[in-house]
């Protein structure tokens, strides 16, 4: 173990840095969505994507015990929603159990060629011959509402980051993914995972 003090001053840096909160966090001028009843605690390590990036980016300075209240802008957050993440495909692509029906709101997994899609789109709409899907976050669009005190703050440990973390850190999308690139239906072993 560290020396506390040392620990009280340390300052979150933009990699390496294992940091916990209690928050609350609300859609801008809406409703609650974490931390309603009480603060949710939440971990993470900076500079693995973790968190939203307009959290972590103004956590950096910051130290144990500071309460901070601030609103992420939604580029920072989940992205604009975008028009084009709203596809329409023939009901044939996909493969629901026999007898079931989707519907409208549903969220379903999706298997991508690559590690940068979503994990779940929402159904927007069931027409007769096939479903409207929303590729965009639920929350695109939304400003962010946080409201946090940092418990605790101090350089990450090697039992705090997973390895898996490493080789996948700086990868990812950078412009927005084609919701195109997914591949609707196909089950692996177990789950929707490929």
């Amino acid at each position: 173990m560290g020396d506390n003090s040392t620990n009280q001053d340390f300052k979150i840096l933009d990699t390496s840095s294992y940091v916990k909160l209690r928050y609350q966090v609300r859609v801008e001028n809406g409703p609650i969505i974490k931390g309603a009843e009480t603060p949710e605690v939440m971990d993470f390590v900076t500079g693995f994507r973790q968190v939203i990036p307009g959290l972590e980016k103004r956590l950096l300075g910051h130290c144990k015990g500071d309460s901070l209240s601030f609103t992420v802008p939604a580029d920072e957050a989940f992205g604009q929603r975008r028009d084009d993440f709203v596809i329409v495909k023939d009901k044939s692509e996909f493969h629901f159990p026999e007898g079931f029906k989707p519907y409208p709101g549903m969220e379903i997994s999706v298997v991508t060629n690559t590690d940068e899609g979503p994990d779940t789109v929402i159904i927007k709409e069931v027409r007769e011959n096939n479903i409207v899907i929303d590729f965009n976050h639920p929350l695109a669009g939304f400003p962010l509402k946080y409201t946090l005190e940092i418990i605790e703050a101090r350089p990450s440990t090697p039992s705090d980051v997973c390895s898996e973390w490493e080789s996948e850190k700086g990868e990812g999308c950078s412009g927005g993914c084609s919701p195109h690139e997914v591949v609707l239906g196909q089950e692996s072993q177990r789950g929707y995972d490929n």
